[in-house]
C-alpha cells in the first residue's frame, strides 16, 4: 500500500458491523494484478475482527498468513469518506454464532491498535459501473467522437466509442474525467491525466467498440480526487446493499 497516513483512531471508531471489508493477499505490480477477497464484518472484539467467509473461500491452510486489510468508512470528526487499512494476519477460520439459530464459518483477523490503522490508496481492481444518473463523464481523443464511460477504477477506465475504433493498442492519449463535487451541491471535480489503450473489443458490424484505458502516473491531486470518488461510490453501493438485505 502506497502513500499512507497514520491515524490515532481505534478500529471500533472506524469499522462497524455489516461493513464490506477487503483482504489483499497478493499484488503483482508488473502485470497489474491483485488478489483481493471481500467479506462482511460480523463483529469486532478486543482480540479479533470477525468477518464472513470470502469468495473465493479462504481455507484453513491460510491461517497465520499476513495480508493487507482495507475498508471504506467516514473519518469520525470531518465525516470525510476515506479508505482505511492495516497490516493484519489470519488468526483462525472457525464457527461463529451469527444469531440464535444460525452458526456460520467465519474468518478471525488480528485487531489493529490505534496508530496501526492508516489512510490508504483505493483498490486497483475495484471497478465501479456507471449508471445514467451518476453524472460522471469522460472526454478524450477528438477522433473517437462521442465517448461513453462504462466503468472506472483507480487503475483505468472502460469506454465505448463509435465503431470502427480510431485507436491502436499501446496508443497514449490525454483524458478528462468529470465527477460531481461531493462536498459542494452542483459543484464539479475534474481529473486530467494520460492513459494507454490496453484493450480493444470490437466485432465488425457493431455500432460501438469498447476500449480499456490504463492510467499513467496521475499527479497527486488527480490521484486524491479519484480516490475520493471511488470511496464515495463504494460507500453508496454498501448503503444500497445494506438496505436491500435488511
Amino acid at each position: 500500500m502506497a502513500e499512507t497516513q497514520l491515524t490515532k483512531w481505534s478500529i471500533d471508531r472506524l469499522l462497524k458491523p455489516n461493513t464490506r471489508i477487503d483482504l489483499i493477499l497478493d499484488i503483482d505490480l508488473i502485470n497489474d494484478r491483485i488478489d483481493v477477497r471481500n467479506g462482511v464484518v460480523y463483529d469486532i472484539s478486543e482480540q479479533h475482527v470477525i468477518i464472513s467467509q470470502t469468495d473465493p473461500l479462504m481455507t484453513k491452510s491460510m491461517v497465520g498468513r499476513e495480508l493487507q486489510v482495507t475498508f471504506v468508512g467516514r473519518e469520525p470528526i470531518s465525516g470525510e469518506i476515506l479508505r482505511w487499512g492495516w497490516s493484519g494476519r489470519i488468526i483462525k477460520i472457525d464457527k461463529y454464532k451469527l444469531n440464535d439459530s444460525e452458526l456460520v464459518q467465519a474468518i478471525y483477523l488480528s485487531v489493529p491498535i490505534a496508530g496501526e490503522i492508516n489512510e490508504t490508496n483505493a483498490r486497483m481492481d475495484y471497478r465501479l459501473n456507471i449508471v445514467s444518473n451518476d453524472h460522471i463523464s469522460i472526454q478524450t481523443h477528438p477522433s473517437f467522437g462521442r465517448v461513453v464511460l462504462f466503468d472506472f477504477s483507480a487503475g483505468g477506465v472502460l469506454i465505448g466509442v463509435p465503431a470502427p475504433p480510431q485507436a491502436t493498442m499501446g496508443m497514449r492519449l490525454w483524458f478528462t474525467l468529470f465527477f460531481p463535487n461531493f462536498q459542494t451541491p452542483a459543484g464539479q471535480t475534474t481529473i486530467n491525466g494520460e492513459a494507454e489503450v490496453v484493450r480493444i473489443s470490437y466485432t465488425p458490424g457493431d455500432q460501438m467498440a469498447k476500449l480499456g484505458l490504463k492510467f499513467h502516473e496521475l499527479d497527486m491531486n488527480a490521484t486524491r480526487a479519484l480516490q475520493k470518488a471511488i470511496n464515495y461510490y463504494m460507500l453508496e453501493e454498501q448503503r444500497i446493499r445494506n438496505r436491500t438485505e435488511s
